[in-house]
Order: C-alpha cells, then structure tokens, then sequence
C-alpha cells in the first residue's frame, strides 16, 4: 500500500469514527418541542426517531410523548403516511411506562391548559372531527366519513364518530362502507335504533334474510317492547316461511299492542295460510274494528265471505236439472250468503272504488241479486278504468 493510499485510508477511518461517535450521543429532546413549533417536522423526527434507540433515551416517557407529538404533526401538517398510527402507538407506549403521565404532565404557560398525551389527542380528534363536520356541511359526504373514521381511530369511545361516519358514507352512496361503520358501531356499543334497521336493509337488499333477521333480533335484544322491530322480526319469519315463529311474534306484538290492526290483520292471514280459517275471520274482524277502514282486512273478510257462497255455486252447478227443490233451497242460501257479503264489497268500493277486482265482484253480486241497475253501473266504471 502506497503512502497517498494510507492517508486516504486514516481519513476515511476518521469520519466512520466520527460518525460513529456522533450516533452514539444522546439526542436533544429539548430541541425537539422548538422544530416542531417552527414546522421543521423533519429535525424533529430525526431527533425522536434518533431518541427511542438511544439507551439513555429509548426508555423515557418524554421520548415517547414528543414522538406522539411530532408524528402527530406529520400526518395533520404534512399528511404523512402511517403517521398518525406511529402517533398514537407512541402516545400508548408514553402512557405504558408513565401510567399516571407524571413526567409528561406540564402547563401551558400561554393558554393555561394542562398538556399530556390526553390532551394531545383530544386536539387531534379535533382536529379530524372538525373537518369531517366541515366536509359534511359542504355535502363532501365521503371525505366527511373517512374523517369521521379517523377521529374514531383516534378516540374508539366515541361511538358517536363511527356512527357519523355510517351515516355519512350513506350519503356518499357507499353501501358497503356505511354497512362496516354500522356494525362496528354496534360491536363499540351504540343501541341506536337506526343501526339495526340499517343493516336490516342492507341484509335484505343482498337477500341475506338470515343476517336481516340477526340484525332485527339483536335489535329488539336492546328494545324487546319494541312494535316495530316485532313487526320486521314477524315479516322475516313469514318470509322465510318460518310460521310458528312467526305465530308467536305476532302474538307477542299484539299483547304489547292490542288495537294495532296492521297486527292482527297478520295473524290472520297466518291462520288462513294454516286452513284456520274461523280464526282467521276473528282477527279480520278484529282488526277492522280497531280501524274500520283498514283496506287489507276488510279485503280479506269481504273475500272470506264472498267464497262461501262461491263453493255453494260449484255443490248446485253438481246437481242435476231435474233436482228443482235442491236447487231452489241451496240458490237461497246463495243469495243469502251475497247479501252478507254485499255491504263489506260496497265498503271497499267506498274505500277504493278503482280497484278492478271489487268492481268485477259488486258488478257480480249485483246481478246475481237483481240489482240490475247497480251491475250495470259497475260496468261502466270497469269499462272506463280499462280505457
């Protein structure tokens, strides 16, 4: 080796030697809290990224507690990416050596306020929820949600924020998105009505019956008096063909809520699906005198009443032309059996007289009766329905 070679060599010694000596200094915080005031965030993360390294430092809560702060900065200032965790894992370890923050407790001289890790991330919970509001009012739905996120990130007792950010991705049109806040709403602890009715909807939309019944049963879990969520738990198990969970539900419902007729309007149609059709009358009549105009009941009854003169018509379509006196008493019966059902068809009429398939009836009834005048006036309106 040359002796040019060997000097170049004893330099290059030295600066490792140097550096290395640099390296090994402990870092100065106190410099730290000035970079990040002045925005030189990148001196001050190289001093508390330097500081949990060193042996003298790495140990420290105020190490811990600047690097929450300075990474905090980062992501609010710089929008650096994975910022914000790397913040708020230093803010956790801060508080795993410093359980009571008696070292990283101080006062704010100017404002008079008590600065820790508390109130560090209380200002960047702000911050986030700030501007999420600030999104919302705009109608930036999707930026307010992913804000509200974050501000729940921050804060995850605030069940509050994930419940904006639910909503709010909603609003956006995210589904999917708004259907993740929901549940995680739900798993934070929030009861919110909305939030089993939410994923109700969404479950049923995508035709996951079972998950929408989850949903509504977790709900009433919270609400067990609750009419309406009854009222979603009974259609799925009608739905889903379910009809002795279904019977119970709407037995439960109406003992909560006895005049409701929508209710038993229900259990009566399950009685007729099951063949018990006088029960099935029953709560039919139940339920229009709870609601003497309720459409569906009155329905139902009018055309329970109009089939038993109906099978009366197929046993005398069976007899033969040369029994006149059976004809004769079982047409009598007929035409009693019409004109019990004629008033609860001329009630619908009153109550929908568009509705073709109560035109079609009254215009039989009446002509079966002889009320030829009235048959006829059931036609014509038919005619002009029909154009």
């Amino acid at each position: 080796m040359t002796i040019n070679k060997l000097k170049a060599c004893a330099t290059f010694l030295l600066a490792i030697s140097s550096l290395l000596g640099y390296s090994q200094k402990k870092p100065k915080l106190s410099k730290d809290t000035p970079a990040i005031e002045e925005g030189d965030y990148a001196t001050a993360k190289m001093i508390v990224d330097a500081a949990i390294e060193h042996e003298k430092t790495k140990d420290d809560p105020q190490t811990w507690f600047l690097r929450g702060q300075v990474y905090g900065a980062l992501d609010t200032a710089n929008n650096e990416p994975g910022a914000l965790e790397e913040a708020m894992k230093a803010f956790d370890k801060a508080l795993e050596i410093d359980p009571e923050q008696k070292k990283i407790n101080s006062l704010d001289f100017a404002t008079g306020s008590v600065v820790n890790v508390d109130s560090k991330r209380t200002g960047l919970y702000a911050h986030y929820y700030n501007a999420a509001i600030a999104a919302y009012n705009e109608e930036d739905f999707e930026d307010a949600s992913s804000n509200f996120e974050t501000a729940y990130f921050i804060n995850p007792s605030d069940t509050n924020a994930i419940l904006n950010a639910a909503y709010s991705a909603s609003a956006a049109g995210l589904e999917e998105k708004a259907n993740e806040n929901f549940k995680q709403a739900l798993e934070a602890g929030s009861i919110d009505k909305n939030i089993f009715l939410q994923l109700y909807n969404y479950a049923v939309k995508n035709e996951d019956m079972e998950g929408a019944l989850a949903s509504i049963q977790r709900g009433r879990e919270s609400y067990p008096d609750d009419i309406d969520l009854m009222k979603y738990e009974v259609n799925l198990f009608i739905q889903m063909e379910r009809t002795d969970e279904a019977r119970k539900g709407l037995e439960e419902a109406i003992a909560a809520d006895p005049k409701n007729p929508d209710l038993l309007f229900a259990l009566g149609v399950l009685k007729e699906e099951t063949g018990e059709m006088a029960i099935a009358e029953e709560y039919y009549r139940k339920a229009i005198a709870a609601d003497p105009n309720h459409f569906n009941s009155n329905f139902n009854l009018a055309v329970y009443v109009f089939n038993k003169a109906n099978e009366m018509m197929k046993e005398r379509n069976e007899l033969g032309y040369r029994e006149d006196k059976k004809i004769k008493a079982i047409t009598a019966k007929i035409d009693e059996q019409l004109k019990n059902a004629l008033p609860l068809w001329e009630k619908l009429y009153s109550l929908k007289s568009t509705d073709e398939t109560v035109l079609e009836t009254l215009s039989y009834i009446y002509t079966n009766l002889k009320m030829n005048d009235k048959a006829e006036k059931m036609e014509d309106e038919l005619d002009a329905l029909k154009g």
